[in-house]
């Protein structure tokens, strides 16, 4: 029997194996998906973390402009603005965009009482920039699409002089 056959006159036959340079070309395919998932998996690498890299750099260069303002009372680098108009910015954020949730003088109502010593998320510069920024679970939403980062430092300021 002839192991070629004519199916409207297209020969056919039947192969037992693929070309061996496709076989070659699967399996090395296979070995560097293997590796590269390897690598980029279980090595720790991944974008989000350089991501973070960059954002704890920033906070860095960030808290120690603001640790300069704090020390000498004046604008950050000549930039013209003093910390007095940051808290009088923020008083008014404060008043706009808190006070609903935390009440007129921030001692609390559906929001926590701001004029504590210490917060739940913590009570620095940079803990307070996150929760404004990025909300918290439990009902504080994230403002970071309502105000700008100047904004947000001002209601930091502000909310670092409540007592």
């Amino acid at each position: 029997m002839s192991e070629q056959h004519d199916y409207d006159g297209i020969r056919y036959r039947e192969e037992k194996h693929s070309p061996a340079i496709f076989r070659i070309f699967l399996t090395v395919l296979a070995v560097w998906a293997v590796a590269f998932m390897g690598h980029y998996l279980f090595s720790g690498w991944s974008s989000q973390s350089e991501a973070d890299a960059v954002k704890r750099a920033r906070d860095s260069k960030k808290q120690t402009a603001h640790k300069l303002v704090e020390a000498t009372g004046a604008g950050v680098a000549g930039s013209g603005h003093k910390v007095e108009d940051y808290v009088a910015a923020g008083k008014n954020m404060f008043g706009s965009l808190c006070a609903a949730c935390h009440g007129e003088s921030a001692n609390g109502g559906v929001g926590p009482d701001l004029t504590r010593s210490t917060y739940k998320y913590g009570k620095s510069r940079l803990d307070l920039t996150k929760t404004i920024n990025e909300g918290r679970p439990g009902g504080m939403p994230s403002f970071s699409s309502q105000v700008s980062s100047e904004q947000v430092e001002s209601l930091v300021e502000y909310l670092l002089t409540l007592k």
